[in-house]
């Protein structure tokens, strides 16, 4: 018998014994020909899922993707997956704070519950749509609260007579220059 060494990811050598005639192969063995990999995979029932693109969802311009077209439901699809998961997570999840800061429970309650709603959400890997767009809604959620409280708290501090919060101004209403 010879002995194929082949290198591994952490760059150890490992030895793969191989046969050195097809007499000595088993039956169930796979021809050379043959795909190790596309064995195990067959026998461990294999990953169908449909696998998250690379990028950020909201941003195809910026290496990111559309998540509408990766869904590919149609324009009526994607709406009503985006109204449900919306409901989903005023009631379930702390709208004042990102997809990183919520609890885990909360983040699978609400994928649970649109793959009930939505059954063909089970083909994509880790439930990804409904994932990405809570991070979306969240990402503009908890902006909104953090700059909501952060008018609110410039507003304290100018009723006390405290200076005001750098920040933006709000825009004037009056006219701009007029243009002769």
């Amino acid at each position: 018998m010879g002995q194929t060494p082949a290198p591994t990811a952490k760059g150890k050598l490992v030895t793969i014994e191989a046969p050195s005639s097809d007499s000595e192969r088993s039956e169930s063995s796979p021809a050379p020909s043959e795909s190790s990999l596309s064995t195990l995979e067959s026998e461990l029932g294999g990953n169908d899922k449909i696998s998250k693109p690379s990028g950020e969802a909201g941003r195809p311009g910026h290496g990111g993707y559309n998540l509408e077209e990766q869904l590919g439901w149609g324009d009526d699809g994607f709406k009503s997956l985006k109204r449900f998961v919306n409901k989903a997570i005023k009631k379930h999840l702390d709208v004042t704070k990102c997809r990183s800061q919520q609890h885990r429970r909360a983040l699978d309650t609400v994928c649970d519950l649109a793959v009930a709603e939505f059954p063909d959400l089970s083909t994509f890997e880790n439930c990804w749509p409904v994932l990405d767009l809570i991070q979306m809604r969240l990402k503009y959620l908890s902006s909104r609260a953090w700059q909501e409280k952060r008018i609110a708290d410039g507003s304290s501090e100018a009723a006390k007579g405290g200076k005001r919060i750098r920040g933006r101004s709000p825009k004037s209403k009056s006219p701009g220059p007029s243009k002769k």
